[in-house]
């Protein structure tokens, strides 16, 4: 049987009495795009540094390609590369002076980052800015900065904790798009974690939901729906927003096992999403209501994260 491209083995940490993780076991296959959620300070950080090498665990072991990394410091600088939540460019040099001095680092020659920094500069459509000092750009450019650094040495790894933290929904939109196509074109294993679980869901080809110091699930999205899904629900946008009214001449019903009012929409929790659809739709035109969207969709993966995690409270 092969072994995981990167495989958490028993993971354990604690600082002072705290246990933030606790016997996490957890497997990475090789260009996938894996993300790692939990509540706020349930240790994704602390899983991240361990795994880049910042900081050790007290128990267990993590592998790259079957080798330990605490054994192989090298190999994890050579083959990882890593974007903080907090920009780690420097704002007094220009965007390519930081390509160049991150490269540097890595043990790039002069002539590999003559190569390489064109190319790279167009991946992460900073071509017209390569002269401006990092302090000058947006919070959009900044991050594409960060994440440039993290890959000027073509690394196997790309690890990104909150990359799209602090940015506005269209620029979150961009990062997570230029992050798509790393993975894509540069064929890069992602680890992610982000507290926003939309992202999650459009960036991730799998995830794991660390909670209560330990790996409570994971899979691919698909494989988690279909574990923890009894249901599909019935997405309803109606005019007048009137929900509390509707809910309780809903109620009773027995096709529907949950009503929950989210983003000003109602969402109809059933097992039979075809059939509630056609008993929405006469239920609209008895009482004259005007129904702007209707559609059926599987549960959200904050739907999943939502329930998973209430368990475990």
């Amino acid at each position: 049987m092969a072994q995981p491209f990167i495989q958490f083995e028993n993971i354990s940490k604690s600082f002072g009495k705290k246990v933030v993780l606790n016997d996490v076991n957890l497997s990475i296959p090789y260009k996938e795009i894996y993300g790692i959620i939990g509540k706020s300070g349930s240790g994704k950080t602390t899983l991240l540094s361990i795994l880049i090498g910042f900081i050790r665990a007290d128990k267990g072991k993590v592998y790259y390609q079957s080798q330990d990394t605490n054994k192989e410091i090298s190999l994890v600088k050579q083959q990882f590369g890593f974007a903080a939540q907090q920009a780690s460019f420097y704002t007094r040099l220009t965007v390519r002076e930081n390509l160049e001095y991150f490269g540097r680092l890595y043990g790039l020659k002069e002539s590999e980052l003559r190569e390489k920094i064109p190319n790279l500069l167009k991946l992460v459509n900073l071509q017209d800015a390569e002269d401006l000092q990092g302090w000058k750009l947006s919070a959009g450019m900044q991050k594409r900065l960060d994440i440039a650094c993290a890959i000027i040495h073509d690394p196997k790894v790309l690890i990104l904790d909150e990359p799209t933290q602090d940015l506005d929904p269209v620029l979150r939109k961009d990062i997570l798009d230029l992050v798509k196509k790393i993975n894509k074109d540069k064929e890069v294993t992602v680890v992610v974690t982000s507290h926003l679980l939309d992202e999650v869901e459009y960036i991730c080809t799998m995830v794991a939901i660390l909670d209560s110091t330990k790996i409570i699930t994971s899979g691919t999205l698909n494989n988690l729906k279909d574990r923890y899904s009894k249901y599909v629900e019935v997405i309803l946008d109606i005019e007048t927003k009137n929900y509390e009214k509707i809910i309780k001449q809903l109620k009773g019903k027995q096709d529907i096992k949950k009503i929950v009012v989210r983003n000003d929409k109602l969402y109809l929790y059933t097992t039979n999403g075809e059939n509630l659809i056609k008993d929405m739709l006469a239920f609209a035109r008895e009482r004259k209501l005007k129904i702007n969207n209707i559609s059926l969709n599987r549960p959200s993966l904050e739907e999943i994260f939502e329930s998973l995690t209430k368990k475990n409270d």
